[in-house]
Order: C-alpha cells, then sequence, then structure tokens
C-alpha cells in the first residue's frame, strides 16, 4: 500500500487565499486588517481585495491586490521551516561565481556527504553528529567566512529565503505573524554571529535533505529553526 503523505503547507496557502479572495478590506478578522492597512497604502474598509494562488513554487505562494497595490508572499507554518531546496553542485557553481575561495567549498562538500569525499561515493563510517565534530574547526572556519563578506550573506538570504517575495508570513488565517523581505534582511544580519556547531548562514542551517537516497543525498536543505520567534523580535522591537 502507497501512503500519500499530505502537505499541510500546500493546505494552508489555501486556506490564505480562500479566506481573502473576493472579500473587502471591513470583512476580514482584526489581524488581517492590520497587516493590510501597514502593508497596502491608501486603502479603506470598502475596498475588495484579490488574491492568486502561485503554482510555480517559487518563493512567493500567494499574490494579493488591494487597489493597484500588489504584494507577493510566502507562507510558512510549523517549528522547523524549509526555506530552500537546491542541487549541490548548482549551489557551489554560484559559491564560485562569488569568488568563494575552493578551500571554503571543499570543506562545504566535506561537511555536506559526510563520507570523505566531495562527490557522495565514500563509505560512511561515522554518524553525522561524530562527523561534524571531526570537522569542527573547518566548519568555525567556513562560518567566520560568511559573517565577514556581507554582501555575500546578503546575497545567500536573497537566494535561500525572499527570491521575489515582499513578504514571508509564518502561521495560519487565525494567527499569523510576518515580516517583510526588509526586515528579513536587517534581522539575519543582525544574528549572523550567533554561535552554531554546524555549517550555517546567520540563522540558516546548512543540510543535507537525507544521506541515505541516491537522490535526497544531493540536495541542500536550508533550515531556519524557530522562524516565528525570530518574526516577533521584529514585530514586538525587540532586541535582536
Amino acid at each position: 500500500m502507497i501512503i500519500v503523505k499530505r502537505n499541510y503547507g500546500f493546505d494552508n496557502e489555501w486556506d490564505f487565499f480562500n479566506y481573502l479572495n473576493g472579500k473587502k478590506v471591513g470583512e476580514v478578522n482584526i489581524m488581517f486588517r492590520k497587516f493590510l492597512l501597514a502593508n497596502f497604502p491608501y486603502i479603506n474598509n470598502d475596498m475588495k481585495i484579490s488574491a492568486y494562488v502561485n503554482f510555480d513554487r517559487t518563493k512567493e505562494d500567494i499574490w494579493i491586490r488591494v487597489g493597484k497595490v500588489k504584494k507577493s508572499i510566502s507562507i510558512k507554518m510549523g517549528k522547523c521551516n524549509t526555506v530552500h531546496n537546491e542541487y549541490i553542485y548548482n549551489f557551489t557553481k554560484f559559491l564560485e561565481q562569488e569568488k568563494v575561495p575552493l578551500k571554503i567549498i571543499d570543506i562545504i562538500l566535506d561537511y555536506f556527504f559526510a563520507d570523505g569525499t566531495r562527490n557522495g561515493t565514500g563509505k560512511r563510517t561515522l554518524t553525522f553528529p561524530d562527523y561534524k565534530l571531526k570537522l569542527k574547526r573547518k566548519i568555525r572556519k567556513v562560518n567566520k567566512y560568511f559573517m565577514k563578506h556581507e554582501d555575500l550573506l546578503i546575497k545567500l538570504i536573497n537566494r535561500f529565503v525572499i527570491g521575489s517575495t515582499d513578504i514571508l508570513i509564518h502561521g495560519t488565517v487565525d494567527n499569523f505573524t510576518y515580516i517583510t523581505k526588509d526586515e528579513i534582511i536587517k534581522l539575519l544580519l543582525s544574528l549572523k554571529k550567533e554561535p552554531s556547531s554546524t555549517i550555517h548562514f546567520s540563522r540558516l542551517i546548512f543540510a543535507s535533505k537525507g544521506r541515505n537516497n541516491d537522490i535526497d543525498k544531493f540536495i541542500v536543505q536550508i533550515k531556519w529553526y524557530n522562524l516565528a520567534d525570530d518574526i516577533e523580535r521584529i514585530r514586538k522591537n525587540l532586541p535582536v
């Protein structure tokens, strides 16, 4: 029997679309009204909201239009959010184009495959936590490099999280928080020096989708843990 895993993230995106599309600003819940008033200038309660679902599966999940203003929205939920997937060699090619030293790229590949090779053909003799411990000094070297090169870090934030998204929403129709693209960059740059035992780009954790699968072991996943808590730092004007 084949079990199809339900994608609650997709369901949640449709919930936003179904809730918003065709309503007037004055008809949505107070949380959404505050969100619309803060992000769509010159609107009033009688203006109609239009929503559109993005079927291309890029960073933005839906678009919201009120009057002449249209915003692209990325919607997340849960505590462990995967914000980006990418073929590992597309990522390393990008790093090469950005003039990242080959020594840094080699460490990234070693960490990623965790089998003593740069191409996933080795035999894994250590658990990943033990392999990570073995690379402790090299991981620190990689992290220091990206902390130092802020322009590159901004490019990575755009690549991993923002794309062409205007606003990132975390939560459900009845309970959500949000962060704009400019606030994302501000937040992640302010947290770039946070210590971590992993290769990371500020709060964005670099990981393999799965090292025991011949397809997944070539896919980079970028994870943003505790995303909602980080967004609340911005929304509540808390120190970051």
